[in-house]
């Protein structure tokens, strides 16, 4: 009696207790394939994995009423009266040698260890955990599970997969003879191949129907016709945006790289959706041969994840596989916003420090550089407000000069901007826009100015939280967002009503790069952050179509219509300071303009404008402006202050190695001989008088040699050593 009741408990304890096979301990309704949902829940697309093309596990109550009782019928007539193994049907095979004895609950265990033999060993060994799920599971489980897991053909596993495949429904919505084809496929799922096999399959459908009919299951005298086979494989909604996710994750290779699951994306599809249609429509309303593609990038501030992603025009649609969101392109002036800030962080420039907008700036930095503004002008002293916001291209490559390209460089690649090049391959230009970047991770590093300074990885996976890292001070980024927030210092480039005037505060830059091949606008309210390019793929020019016409329209209808309800970007919480226009000292008496300005603690100018202004008012500039106060450019009427002890040569540099070219006329290899105070000033070179110049300007044919060139007023004399190579 002892010995029978150990016995009952053990095959107890092993019933209830002991572990099922790997395979049958999965998470109920894990596909098998890479399913993707947006962060609503709803279907983005599902994508081969190496286990299945498609797998939609789903519920008993919705796979309808008649695919479970069908398959019941034809697989397992006794299903909800044996316990794992029916007896009769195991005799009948065993006497009969006809086979067929294999229940729904012993098939699916089969499936889930992936038993592949005939052995008596196996086959007992089958029954044994056959026993355990019927004691573990209720049968409606056991038969979602085996619906779930069966083979289709064509890699589609499970009904509802087979469902959509072949007849573009889900299994709650097929009629008899939907039902009855599918419920005969598991069979042989690869003979039986309804797209390369179909009369292999429709031979299957009347066997099946035969059967059934002789076990009563069917009406006899009226089969039902064979139903119409389709192909509707499974959707892919955001291809470009599963395309960037794919780059960010480093899957190798097409789609059989992901790995089976749900993915949980940060993709809103209904923005998506309204996104894709304004870029769809605002090239068409262009109607331009000249531009043909858009990309669009909304993240979320907060978070930094993808919201929508647009990687061209038609995007689902779009048979090219560009992706405008992750494809490197010049991108103009966008990166001059981290300049600047990079500047006031180190205290080095203010909002309202002055830089020379002049023709002659940047020579002493860069001698072979010469960048012009997009108005084809130069304004003569700009503050650092005012050429942020009008993107002057002049005082931004002086303020690079000042700060060291290098470094600037690093910075702004710690904001999480990837270049298409290194440092070396780009120089000074890259301020300017002759590097490659990423839609992508510009709106990453505008968000972080969003973010007031932390930079946040973009995410597309709901589960994923990167972590933040602070690159600059909440105040620093707080004056460059007042800037970006400030129609009027547009005035300059864009006029007042320009598509980037946005009501209230919203954070906006635009660049065009050279050729008019890549148009811009990037910026942000206080939730989001809206990217937009417009060009090329073969990067072929835009006649003339410059970010304000091409892109900024674009940005202004995302934000119009799709995030009208977006808070604004807040207030500076810095105190302000009244400095004058022109200077950005503190107001003198003769300062005609003044206006309240931002400034980091301990940056506040000490000094006043007087020096600014003469007798009568009339502006007086230091000596870099010489050049511009005599040209028709000078739209204030300045003039420079007097100060004849400065006669200094200002070209060429100290010390300069200029090399001759044996490809290039003798005409375009010249090197100008500039000074401060020319009036008067008599000039010798290597001893030799040369003839009075003309405005203060000589420019000389380059000889080979060691050369010093000698300016006197009078009262000074100054050289300049340098010297004239061959290759």
């Amino acid at each position: 009696m002892g010995l029978t009741l150990a016995g009952l408990l053990g095959v107890y304890g092993w019933l209830a207790l002991a572990p099922l096979p790997s395979g049958l301990r999965n998470t109920p309704g894990k596909p098998l394939s890479a399913t993707f949902l947006d962060r609503q829940g709803r279907l983005i697309a599902e994508l081969a994995s190496p286990l299945a093309r498609s797998h939609r596990p789903v519920a008993l109550d919705a796979m309808g009423p008649w695919v479970p009782a069908l398959t019941i019928a034809l697989e397992d007539q006794r299903f909800y009266r044996h316990c794992g193994v029916d007896a009769l049907a195991t005799l009948r095979a065993f006497f009969l040698r006809n086979g067929g004895a294999s229940t729904i609950t012993q098939q699916l265990v089969k499936m889930g260890t992936g038993r592949r033999g005939q052995s008596y060993t196996a086959k007992i060994r089958e029954a044994l955990v056959a026993f355990q799920i019927e004691w573990r599971w209720s049968k409606a489980r056991i038969l979602e599970e085996y619906l779930n897991r069966l083979p289709y053909g064509n890699r589609m596993i499970g009904i509802e997969a087979a469902a959509q495949a072949y007849f573009g429904k889900t299994a709650a919505n097929l009629n008899q003879p939907e039902a009855l084809f599918l419920a005969g496929l598991p069979q042989a799922p690869s003979r039986l191949n309804p797209w390369k096999r179909p009369a292999a399959a429709e031979t299957q459908y009347h066997r099946t129907v035969r059967l059934l009919t002789a076990r009563k299951q069917l009406e006899p005298g009226n089969p039902p016709p064979v139903p119409s086979i389709e192909c509707h494989l499974p959707r892919n909604l955001a291809p470009q945006y599963l395309d960037a996710l794919q780059q960010e994750l480093g899957v190798k290779g097409a789609s059989p790289g992901w790995h089976p699951g749900v993915y949980r994306c940060t993709l809103d599809l209904d923005l998506q959706k309204k996104v894709q249609s304004l870029a769809r429509g605002h090239i068409a309303k262009l109607h331009r041969a000249d531009i043909s593609q858009a990309g669009i990038v909304i993240l979320d501030n907060q978070t930094g994840a993808v919201r929508a992603l647009v990687g061209s025009k038609e995007g689902p649609a779009d048979p090219g596989g560009e992706n405008a969101a992750t494809n490197y392109r010049n991108c103009g002036s966008t990166l001059k916003p981290f300049l600047y800030l990079e500047g006031i962080e180190r205290r080095k420039f203010t909002a309202a420090t002055v830089f020379p907008d002049t023709a002659d700036a940047i020579r002493e930095v860069y001698l072979d550089y010469d960048p012009h503004n997009f108005v084809l002008r130069h304004l003569g002293p700009v503050r650092l407000r005012e050429a942020l916001g009008s993107s002057l291209n002049v005082p931004a490559v002086v303020a690079l000069g000042q700060l060291g390209a290098r470094s600037v460089f690093s910075r702004i690649r710690a904001w999480g901007v990837r270049f298409d090049r290194p440092f070396e391959g780009a120089g000074a230009g890259f301020i300017l826009g002759n590097v490659g970047v990423r839609l992508l991770d510009l709106c990453g590093a505008y968000a972080g100015l969003a973010r007031g300074g932390l930079r946040q990885k973009t995410t597309f996976l709901e589960e994923s939280l990167p972590a933040t890292g602070r690159i600059a001070s909440e105040e620093g980024v707080s004056i460059i967002s007042d800037i970006l927030c400030d129609n009027e210092a547009r005035f300059y480039s864009f006029g007042l009503h320009s598509p980037v005037a946005v009501p209230g505060r919203v954070a906006v830059k635009t660049g065009t790069s050279a050729g008019y091949r890549d148009a811009w606008t990037v910026g942000f309210t206080a939730k989001h952050t809206v990217g937009v390019w417009v060009g090329n793929f073969n990067a072929s020019p835009m006649s003339h179509a410059a970010s304000v016409l091409a892109a900024a329209p674009l940005w202004r209808a995302v934000l119009d219509e799709c995030l009208p309800e977006d808070p604004h970007v807040p207030e500076s919480q810095l105190p302000r300071t009244s400095v004058c226009a022109l200077s950005g000292l503190l107001p003198a008496g003769a300062s005609t303009k003044t206006l309240s300005e931002l400034f980091l603690p301990g940056t506040q100018p000490a000094e006043t404008a007087e020096s600014w202004f003469g007798p009568e008012g009339r502006p007086l500039l230091p000596e870099t402006f010489s050049g511009w106060c005599r040209s028709r450019e000078n739209h204030i009427q300045a003039s420079v202050r007097n100060h004849p002890e400065a006669l200094a040569i200002l070209a060429p540099r100290k010390d300069a190695v200029y090399l001759l070219d044996p490809q290039l006329p003798a005409s375009q290899q010249q090197v100008e001989f500039r000074v401060s105070q020319p009036e008067g000033a008599r000039w010798k070179l290597n001893g030799e008088p040369l003839l009075p110049p003309e405005g203060g300007r000589v420019l000389w044919p380059l000889l080979e040699g060691q050369w010093t060139l000698e300016v006197s007023n009078g009262a000074t004399t100054v050289t300049r050593t340098f010297s004239v190579k061959s290759p």
